[in-house]
């Protein structure tokens, strides 16, 4: 997709999501392709995909502490509720 087009998605300026897709360019998370005046970009699945691996293990510890929350939540609640 053209940046324009990618900005239609979204509450933004098509200079705004220019500079977004030009720091997931920096990062190697998007590739280009020119066609004329038009640049056209396409999301790298391969690399989306070792970063969800990466981030799957904070994941696991995240759903681990708001699971812990959510019970410290139910309980207080439960004492109140007791009163």
């Amino acid at each position: 997709m053209t940046a324009g087009a990618i900005a239609e998605n979204f509450d933004a300026a098509r200079p705004t999501i220019s500079k977004h897709l030009q720091i997931l360019n920096e990062c190697d998370l998007v590739e280009t392709n020119q066609q004329g005046r038009e640049i056209y970009y396409e999301l790298k699945i391969e690399k989306m995909k070792e970063i969800d691996k990466w981030l799957e293990h904070f994941r696991k510890i995240w759903e681990n502490r708001f699971d812990q929350l959510d019970n410290l939540l139910s309980t207080l609640k439960n004492k109140k509720n007791e009163k």
